[in-house]
């Protein structure tokens, strides 16, 4: 058996062991037979481990919340900052979620409920949303919510000064009103299918007007608003600390005293605080030890799906990215299903297009494999016959990225391409490829998405997420359909054009849909998983002690 036999091999059993189709057994026998090196069956063993199915980890039916307590929660990735107006890291967002409120938010089956806002009506044109909010709320100084907090938080967000990657979130809403002190009126541009999941986002965060203008519009080191939990310390790589808000709006919420949430990059270091007990509950459990973490019978396993996208994007305004046949070519010569191995541990959906295969908006695409002899063709058409020099950047915490870059970076020299890897820290990723687009390739990925408009404003000219430079005026003019109907079958349809007129563009080259899990201690007791990712659900979990 040639080595290219042996991987195609190997990845055709790792897909039915990831899926569950074979047990371990089989998976090992089948591959011992085929004859199979000893990384290929090692990597397969733990692939066919017990499928985790649970998307939740929920009390007793009979069983009363305990209040109290500190719950620890290892976090993967270092916030760099505490202002999600400005910049759009999922780090971010999964420490201000407990601080902050938003209008809606999301549930764990994807669908949207009011959070500030107590009701809402929408004009029969789709231009007016109307939101009543809750009476009572406080923020965590001990003032009254007012709609004109409300107002303040959108219009500072998609102010040319806050320079915010997420101004576009609010791109379909054409001013704001306050009329009263409960009611808040947002007049729209054109009808928008999706701004009741927008509003569940991180970047539409309601801030209290009074607290950023006393702190000289600085936000990015300290916070106050509305949610479950009070800003207490934030050490740079560190941790963050809060502590129970005692006049949440939600009675009886949150259950324990305080979160303590320690930076733990590294994944063996969160694996271990888990199993250790060092801390309660981990994120992103890394996907190499799921095997071990869910045979450890003092823990617990979160999750699996996830709405999410990893992929290679390129700087369409730098030689020779500018260039189709070399996107072309890179695209041809991507194994993904070689990149689920070393990167997610085969606990992973490769893709060409945006979605996984069954979310509503997908368009149906067979993965294709890696042909290297087609890769080599159009390199020599595009005049790169020998190849040439570049960059991959990526990030260096999220460990499914940084090790794709590096597989990545391998199957680039088969068709000539030396590729230097950059893998940097959070906040100068951010810079160099988001804020500066100093970058020529750029392994990254996007998640949390509830309405697919929000990976389609990444393709729309002009907008602050679409980093690659990206322009198809047939694709801008989709992206407006999109949200102008509210018919699903009718804007599925849109959306798959828009992924085909994509894969003819390659603006990215999508990679896989990585599935995500949490560990907790098997005394951590009502936590619920979320597809987007979002830890919202610590409000309510308690600990049995």
């Amino acid at each position: 058996m040639t080595i290219r036999d042996e991987r195609r091999s190997y990845h055709r059993l790792l897909a039915d062991a990831a899926a569950g189709r074979l047990t371990r057994r089989e998976v090992l026998a089948r591959g011992a037979a085929l004859g199979l090196a000893a990384p290929f069956l090692s990597a397969l063993a733990t692939a066919a481990g017990p499928r985790v199915a649970a998307a939740s980890v929920s009390a007793a039916q009979d069983a009363t919340p305990k209040p109290g307590g500190v719950l620890k929660v290892g976090l993967q990735a270092d916030p760099t900052a505490l202002d999600p107006h400005k910049q759009s890291l999922t780090a971010i967002w999964h420490v201000v979620e407990h601080i902050y409120d938003r209008l809606t938010r999301v549930r764990a089956d994807l669908t949207v409920e009011p959070e500030l806002a107590e009701s809402w009506t929408i004009s029969p044109d789709g231009l007016v949303y109307t939101f009543k909010l809750r009476p009572g709320v406080t923020f965590h100084d001990g003032t009254p919510l007012k709609a004109s907090d409300v107002k303040f938080s959108f219009e500072r967000l998609v102010a040319p000064e806050t320079a915010s990657t997420s101004a576009a979130d609010l791109a379909s809403v054409a001013s704001v009103e306050a009329p009263d002190d409960a009611t808040v009126v947002l007049n729209l541009v054109a009808p928008d299918a999706s701004l009741l999941a927008v509003l569940a986002g991180q970047s539409c965060i309601v801030m209290s007007e009074a607290f950023v203008k006393a702190n000289n519009n600085d936000v990015s080191q300290t916070a106050m608003g509305t949610g479950p939990f009070t800003f207490g310390e934030y050490i740079p790589n560190t941790r963050v600390t809060l502590a129970k808000n005692p006049t949440y709006w939600e009675a009886g919420l949150p259950y324990v005293d305080g979160l303590e949430l320690t930076i733990a990059s590294d994944d063996t270091s969160r694996t271990t605080a888990v199993v250790t007990g060092t801390v309660d509950m981990i994120e992103y459990a890394p996907l190499r030890d799921i095997e071990i973490l869910e045979q450890d019978a003092n823990l617990q396993l979160a999750g699996e799906s996830n709405t999410n996208i990893r992929f290679i994007g390129f700087n369409l305004t730098r030689e020779p990215f500018t260039n189709p046949l070399v996107r072309q070519a890179i695209a041809a010569v991507v194994d993904r299903e070689a990149m689920l191995g070393p990167t997610v541990f085969g606990r992973g959906t490769p893709t060409e297009t945006l979605f996984p295969p069954d979310f509503w908006a997908a368009l149906p695409q067979e993965v294709r494999p890696a042909d290297v002899d087609r890769a080599r063709q159009l390199m020599a058409e595009a005049g790169f016959p020998d190849g040439f020099q570049t960059t991959i950047t990526s990030w260096s915490q999220y460990s499914f990225l940084s090790n794709a870059a590096v597989v990545l970076q391998e199957q680039l020299n088969q068709i000539g391409i030396a590729a230097e890897l950059n893998l940097v820290e959070n906040a100068t990723m951010i810079e160099q490829v988001y804020v500066a687009k100093e970058f020529d390739i750029a392994v990254t990925g996007e998640s949390a998405y509830v309405d697919p408009h929000a990976l389609m404003l990444n393709f729309k000219a002009g907008e602050a997420g679409n980093f690659t430079g990206y322009a198809n005026p047939r694709v801008d003019e989709l992206v407006a359909q999109g949200i102008a109907v509210t018919d699903q079958a009718q804007r599925a349809e849109i959306y798959q054009e828009i992924q085909r007129l994509l894969l003819q563009d390659l603006p990215w080259v999508s990679l896989f849909v990585a599935n995500q899990y949490e560990a907790l201690r098997s005394d951590v007791m009502g936590y619920e998983h979320i597809p987007t990712g979002s830890n919202h659900a610590l409000r309510r979990t308690w600990l049995d002690r």
